[in-house]
């Protein structure tokens, strides 16, 4: 998804765009899905590469394994971007009839091992297919090459199980870990960015969603679905970058 967007950046910054554990071409081993574990895992990655300190721009689930890092590792990250999330517990905490269906796949990659792992793998580039043009309404967001690497993705058993174990992971111990730390404050710049035409700013400003942990935050709405950097990289890289600019004064990284 960074392809067109990750040049512009590299501009400027030394640029890393790691999978999540058991995504893409990644592997995971142990099982341990949580945020708090794949947020454990990009910090060991930064590390190995020399950066102790860094900015974090993600998206989604990536967006995820970003707010935790910064909760979890506040002496590393220097700022973060957060596209198109809400907190992890409080989208549980929504969940109403329409946000289930509209977030149907929340509840039913969270089952149990090995329902939904057996029920996408009978026809996964359905699924996958099916899930890429509900949030984002249409195909033509996504670069051929792009939709390729995601069907290629889709059709690893392996890929399937990082899935279901990121959403169980997302429906229990991840709740867990953001309401024991309600109290937290992260005083790092924050931008925060949704689509105006996705569910995220639906019943709650999301800016006032983050606030309680970074009170620094701004943003606003994009004119997107879900997949804002695919749908309108025109308005999301200059909000990002300039984002960045002012957070990282003058120590690139």
């Amino acid at each position: 998804m960074w392809h067109r967007m990750a040049p512009y950046l590299a501009e400027d910054h030394f640029v890393v765009i790691p999978d999540l554990r058991g995504y893409g071409q990644s592997a995971a081993h142990d099982g341990d899905f949580s945020f708090r574990t794949m947020a454990a895992d990009f910090i060991a990655l930064m590390a190995h590469l020399g950066k102790e300190q860094f900015h974090v721009v993600a998206h989604d689930r990536g967006a995820r394994a970003a707010y935790r890092m910064a909760l979890d590792h506040p002496d590393a990250v220097l700022s973060v971007a957060l596209l198109d999330i809400l907190p992890t517990y409080l989208v549980w905490d929504l969940m109403n009839a329409d946000l289930a269906k509209r977030y149907f796949h929340w509840v039913f990659l969270s089952q149990p091992e090995p329902l939904p792992q057996r029920l996408i793998g009978g026809d996964p580039l359905a699924f996958v297919r099916a899930q890429l043009a509900g949030m984002a309404g249409t195909f033509h967001s996504f670069d051929p090459e792009a939709l390729q690497d995601y069907e290629n993705a889709a059709l690893r058993p392996e890929v399937i199980a990082a899935w279901c174990g990121d959403y169980a992971a997302g429906a229990t111990i991840d709740v867990e870990h953001d309401r024991a730390d309600l109290d937290k404050i992260s005083d790092i710049p924050a931008l925060v960015l949704w689509g105006d035409q996705g569910v995220v700013g639906r019943q709650v400003d999301p800016l006032d969603a983050w606030r309680a942990w970074f009170p620094r935050v701004r943003g606003g709405a994009v004119n997107a679905g879900h997949f804002v950097v695919e749908e309108n990289l025109e308005e999301v890289l200059p909000a990002v970058t300039d984002h960045l600019r002012q957070a990282t004064g003058s120590a690139g990284c």
